[in-house]
């Protein structure tokens, strides 16, 4: 386990399109090593926030920051000035090369996020009585809620547990 992942690089800082004239970069570093099979290395380890074998993307949070993992890319945003996207880089290449050498020890995770369910099957399993006793005006609206956030479930006395 010698050999690091990511060796030599370069860095581009890019104002993002979003937001012309922007003071917050994007940080790029384009590497000359391909990270791809470091990758379920670095979502099992990270606990990365959605991860995409099939495409080669791993995404990633943390420190109010967004890392975007590619085969041959890293993106981090928002970075504010240089000394910070020199900081973030050192940062980010230490910690995939750390990783990667401990890979004997890490068990990978090829799974990502999944997919939230789809508003129409969740308004099927509700009584579709637009009651209001959940609080929302309409059980489409309430099935809108419990697609991000199934704990809301409770608040409709109509709903048995099994559904």
């Amino acid at each position: 386990m010698s050999r690091e992942m990511v060796g030599r690089y370069e860095m581009r800082l890019v104002t993002p399109e979003c937001h012309p004239g922007s003071d917050r970069y994007s940080l790029f570093l384009d590497l000359q090593d391909d990270i791809t099979e470091a990758l379920p290395y670095l979502n099992a380890e990270l606990g990365g926030f959605d991860y995409h074998h099939d495409n080669g993307i791993l995404l990633w949070s943390h420190d109010e920051k967004t890392y975007a993992f590619r085969p041959h890319e890293i993106a981090i945003t928002p970075v504010l000035d240089h000394a910070e996207a020199r900081q973030c880089a050192d940062r980010i290449i230490e910690t995939v090369n750390g990783i990667w050498s401990r890979r004997n020890e890490i068990t990978p995770n090829f799974e990502g996020k999944k997919p939230l369910p789809n508003v129409l099957d969740i308004y099927k399993l509700l009584p579709r009585t637009n009651c209001k006793e959940c609080g929302f005006p309409t059980c489409m609206a309430f099935a809108v809620a419990l697609r991000t956030d199934s704990a809301k479930s409770s608040l409709c006395p109509r709903l048995s547990e099994d559904r």
